[in-house]
């Protein structure tokens, strides 16, 4: 059975249509796109969402140890 209504579609799973989702779906993609520019993924520009989250944390991790090592060599050093 399916339903339809206003701009909802509701399959037999009960799921919501793609109509429905898209603007969201295209949230995450624009944002994704983005990430992409900011985040060094490798040689592989067409990297899957899992890859590129995972290198996000990656790249958050090392930046993160290089401030750590920053701080102390200026307090070290007194600058």
């Amino acid at each position: 059975m399916v339903t339809q209504g206003k701009s909802i579609k509701f399959s037999r799973r009960g799921m919501v249509s793609l109509r429905r989702r898209r603007p969201f779906q295209l949230m995450v993609l624009r944002r994704l796109r983005e990430l992409k520019k900011i985040v060094p993924v490798g040689a592989r520009r067409k990297a899957d969402v899992d890859a590129v989250l995972r290198q996000t944390a990656e790249y958050i991790c090392a930046l993160e140890l290089k401030v750590a090592i920053l701080r102390r060599l200026s307090d070290i050093y007194g600058v």
